[in-house]
């Protein structure tokens, strides 16, 4: 099977990243799994998927035995003032609400917010995804944006006592998942799939498929 580095330590987007490359017919291979310690690149883009290819560059520059694989995620929360809008900037945002940035701590600022705006406010979530590999001494990078329907997707006042660790919005978001509004941090894998994988394995797929070319 080939391999994948995926260039991230957060282990939500670990583990779904490896379901993902599985699926694809990949071995998707963290930092811990291959012993590495790279430098995590500067982010100075502004979108997701700018900010993804400019990681996986800045990998590969580091990293030349794999192709590496990187994701960024921006949340958009559809219909809310400025003050309330984190501008793809959360952890700032919340570290600027309430005082430092946990997981916690996030999660209570966007229920408060949802409270707000009367229980629940639309949102899409956007993943950048940059792949970059060694081509003789060319380092190529390719990328690539999947999104959720704003219809399907909402941040809530509520907040799931299960957690995902390194996701702050996963207790307090719901998607519409066969008719049924589930919290993100209870999905079992198969809802995983429904609500976002396949979404994110299809952009996933065509970066590999330029890959192979």
């Amino acid at each position: 099977m080939k391999q994948i580095l995926i260039a991230t330590t957060n282990p939500a987007k670990i583990t779904a990243t490896k379901a993902i490359l599985k699926k694809l017919g990949y071995e998707g291979l963290s930092f811990a799994d291959l012993d590495l310690h790279l430098d995590e690149p500067d982010e100075t883009k502004l979108t997701a998927e700018e900010i993804a290819a400019e990681k996986a560059l800045g990998y590969a520059k580091q990293y030349a035995d794999l192709p590496v694989l990187t994701r960024d995620d921006t949340n958009t929360l559809i219909g809310v003032d400025e003050e309330d809008d984190p501008k793809n900037h959360n952890k700032a945002f919340v570290a600027r609400r309430k005082g430092e940035y946990t997981d916690d701590n996030g999660s209570e600022l966007f229920a408060e917010i949802a409270h707000k705006y009367g229980g629940s406010i639309p949102c899409r979530f956007d993943w950048g995804y940059g792949l970059a590999w060694r081509d003789g001494d060319e380092i190529k990078v390719v990328h690539g944006l999947a999104q959720t329907d704003i219809k399907k997707v909402r941040i809530v006042d509520q907040i799931s006592p299960k957690r995902v660790k390194g996701f702050c919005f996963s207790p307090v978001t719901q998607a519409l998942i066969d008719g049924e509004w589930k919290f993100d941090s209870e999905f079992t894998d198969d809802d995983c799939w429904k609500a976002y994988w396949n979404i994110q394995a299809e952009t996933i797929k065509s970066l590999l498929d330029q890959l192979e070319e």
